[in-house]
């Protein structure tokens, strides 16, 4: 390419790049819907949503703060025992942490396999999960599945 080649394509760049600039900031259309009360009562009744005053919130939240309000507005609460699960967990050659992680959580032993592997990362402990059979249940802790599946 020539130098007068070149000169011409940048020519036509900058040329091409300022009517583009031009027509941009001379576009005065402005397709934004205009924010009112009536677009905001549509927007939060298609959301099924409510606005408050600031008065309404501020005393909602001192009657959700006093616990001896909540209290005697409330029913006692009668906690369920909880339904503890056992399950014979069996490891075997080749599986990987995250694997024995999701297999506890399908178990219903943890609720979370991927708060249980950051434990085990956490502690060092990923690496010496054991190839075998293990007993363990609902009730126990991280640290006591941990100690359980990594024990020989």
């Amino acid at each position: 390419m020539t130098s007068k080649n070149l000169r011409g394509f940048s020519a036509g760049i900058i040329i091409s790049t300022g009517i583009l600039a031009g027509v941009y900031y001379m576009n005065s259309s402005n397709n934004d819907p205009e924010l009112n009360d009536e677009t905001v009562e549509q927007y939060l009744s298609e959301k099924g949503e409510l606005a408050i005053s600031e008065d309404e919130y501020t005393s909602l939240k001192a009657a959700k703060s006093t616990p001896a309000a909540a209290e005697k507005k409330s029913e006692p609460v009668v906690k369920e025992e909880e339904k503890v699960t056992e399950m014979n967990l069996t490891i075997t050659q080749g599986m990987s942490t995250g694997e024995v992680c999701d297999l506890l959580q399908q178990g219903k032993i943890i609720k979370d396999s991927k708060e249980f592997l950051k434990y085990l990362r956490s502690h060092n402990l990923e690496g010496l999960v054991r190839a075998e059979t293990h007993q363990v249940n609902s009730k126990m802790t991280f640290d006591e599945i941990a100690k359980e599946i990594t024990s020989s």
